[in-house]
């Protein structure tokens, strides 16, 4: 059985165990499948819970409402992607590119963030309590309204973010040279 067969006959096993019914998964879930990268994508509401994407390009794909839950997107490229109101609960997201990326509502709860660009993206009302952001980089990134309690904010570059109503209560950040610091 080649990898494309194994995927799909796992899929189809997880439907029945699941109690969900059997449906093929769309092309863009294919594609995304057989060769990790699906750029553009409309991939919106898509169920990938404790998916391996580690490495994936989905540049500009729209994930809107997607749940990521649990997923590995170690070094993904998810530039530009709409990601507005996907649940990435626990999802590890080590050294991924989300620069420019539309996070509108997004949940990142518990998620794994380090060394994960965010440079110019739109985090507007996300709420990441209890991630762990060590390095990241939200320069210039909108942050407003957005929730980083009890985050991990050690060595993060904030530089020209926006960052109205933003709530820091009990995130780490002890006092670094990158200019910023909030306490």
């Amino acid at each position: 059985m080649d990898m494309r067969q194994s995927v799909i006959a796992t899929i189809v096993l997880g439907a029945i165990a699941s109690g969900q019914s059997i449906a093929s998964p769309s092309p863009q879930l294919r594609q995304l499948f057989t060769t990790n990268a699906c750029p553009g994508c409309d991939l919106s509401n898509a169920d990938l819970r404790g998916y391996n994407l580690a490495g994936a390009n989905l540049r500009g794909a729209n994930l809107q409402g997607a749940n990521l839950q649990d997923a590995t997107l170690l070094l993904a490229n998810l530039e530009r992607a709409n990601l507005s109101n996907a649940n990435l609960t626990a999802a590890y997201l080590e050294r991924a590119n989300l620069q420019q990326a539309n996070l509108t509502g997004a949940t990142l709860v518990l998620a794994t963030l380090r060394h994960a660009s965010f440079r110019r993206a739109n985090l507007t009302n996300a709420n990441l309590s209890g991630a762990d952001i060590r390095y990241g980089d939200f320069r210039r990134a909108n942050l407003s309204s957005a929730n980083f309690e009890q985050t991990n904010l050690q060595w993060a570059r904030l530089n020209g973010a926006t960052m109205n109503q933003t709530n820091f209560e009990e995130a780490y950040r002890p006092r670094m040279p990158y200019g910023l610091n909030l306490w």
